[in-house]
């Protein structure tokens, strides 16, 4: 009962980090490992579930068709299990039909912790001899992979570098510069003060905090080894980093006003795309998705160029390049009738540059035929030079350790969620906050050690 019940537990987004490295020559996606399921006789039709929506799905549809052109014994189903982009139900979706043994081919996952939990419960296949027929190294050739005990549960689809996204109007207007590497929260404080401007509904505050917990301690994300636990799997909560960033965001809502009252975001259920694509907010900490999302001016209709800057630090003492870098995965139920078939997939799909639609997880990838995917037609909205120096600078780097992540870390992100929260709207100390979190996450470590 307890395994079942522990599948059914949905994750919760977290964006992770990984380092960047040397950029080696790809394997080709249909080199060595193209044996049987290739030449098999009897074609086989393998499953591909995910959450996608909108021009996602006709971007997926034409890599299968590339894909069936190169394996034409291998027919691919693209299935959405839910219609309206949302991970959260996918996920539980996803996690009721292993639990009722039905088979899973191909399944897509948006952190690695989600990865990393389900391997755990026996529900992925490791690639790790797919990899070795085909002599991929894999730390050398994706920027992060999903490891559970030293397997390889998973390969990157897409890499998600945390930035700030900045109204560039609104910074001209307050006569400031483009920030770079090493700037910290201190500065991004003072950034937001200074592009605050008016009152009442017209109001553009300065930046914008989201609910998700990478919101809440930036820091954690950014410049500890893992956001929830330490080595030793008891919570990092205690963490002087988290007292710091509490008090950042109190001190930019209550006392600089410069950010809209977390209340406020709460009860009016905000969303972080329409309150700075519609210039509510001239500053965004976010991740390179957000790219995709400024060019959708039918649904965010807008005409200031945005720019970007790297995540800032907490002190100038910290190296440069340390940043959040997380990423998409593809994974192999373990459940599958056609497990080679279905790693020639995940392989082609994960090396492809045809059809580019974020920012790949390869490392070897062209950066320039990404930015000019990326931008397409919307240089007017979207500062190239900035985005490429944020995103491909070559010092790129994060002390994320992926061995500290357990089969239940993302029930622990509800907790940093949680605590801020309370934080914020009930007045609370920052070590009473933290006394909560800790508290709190024992709780649950305890609970699944039973």
């Amino acid at each position: 009962m307890k395994v079942l019940k522990m599948m059914l537990v949905s994750g919760l987004t977290v964006s992770m980090l990984a380092g960047c490295g040397s950029k080696p020559e790809a394997p080709k996606a249909g080199s060595a490992a193209a044996t049987s399921a290739a030449t098999t006789a009897n074609p086989a039709t393998i499953k591909y579930y995910n959450w996608a929506t909108g021009p996602s799905i006709e971007q997926i549809n034409q890599i299968i068709a590339n894909f069936e052109k190169k394996f034409p014994n291998i027919h691919v189903e693209n299935i959405q299990l839910v219609n309206n982009g949302n991970s959260l139900e996918f996920y539980k979706k996803l996690d009721l039909m292993a639990a009722s043994g039905e088979a899973i081919d191909v399944a897509d996952f948006s952190n690695v912790d989600f990865v990393t939990e389900r391997a755990s419960r026996g529900v992925l296949q490791p690639l790790d001899e797919y990899l070795n027929k085909d002599g991929i190294k894999v730390d050398d050739t994706y920027y992060m992979t999903p490891k559970y005990q030293n397997k390889v549960y998973g390969l990157e689809n897409s890499s998600q570098l945390w930035l700030v996204a900045i109204n560039k109007d609104a910074l001209d207007a307050a006569k400031l510069p483009v920030p770079t590497w090493g700037w910290t929260w201190d500065d991004f404080r003072d950034y937001a003060k200074k592009m605050t401007k008016g009152s009442g509904d017209t109001k553009q505050y300065g930046a914008f905090f989201h609910t998700w917990g990478e919101y809440a301690n930036m820091t954690a994300y950014t410049e500890l080894p893992h956001p929830y636990l330490k080595k030793d799997q008891t919570p990092v909560f205690g963490d002087e980093s988290f007292k710091t960033f509490f008090n950042l965001r109190r001190a930019m809502e209550k006392d600089d006003q410069s950010v809209k009252p977390y209340s406020d975001i709460i009860g009016g259920k905000l969303r972080y795309d329409s309150e700075f694509l519609g210039g509510k907010a001239a500053m965004i900490p976010t991740a390179n998705f957000v790219v995709n999302l400024i060019k959708d001016t039918n649904k965010f209709p807008h005409t200031f160029k945005t720019v970007f800057a790297p995540m800032p630090v907490s002190s100038k003492s910290v190296e440069i390049g340390t940043s959040n870098l997380g990423g998409g995965f593809m994974s192999i139920g373990q459940s599958s009738k056609h497990k080679q078939e279905s790693y020639e997939f995940i392989k082609y799909v994960t090396q492809q540059m045809d059809v580019i639609r974020d920012l790949p997880g390869l490392k070897s990838a062209d950066k320039d035929k990404i930015i000019k995917a990326l931008v397409g037609d919307k240089a007017d909205l979207i500062d190239v030079d900035s985005l490429s120096a944020t995103m491909f600078d070559k010092r790129i780097k994060s002390i994320y350790d992926p061995s500290y992540s357990t089969p239940y870390s993302s029930q622990l992100k509800p907790v940093l969620e949680n605590g801020l929260s309370t934080f914020l709207l009930d007045k609370l100390t920052p070590e009473a906050a933290q006394k909560q979190m800790i508290d709190e996450a024992n709780k649950i470590i305890q609970q699944n050690k039973k």
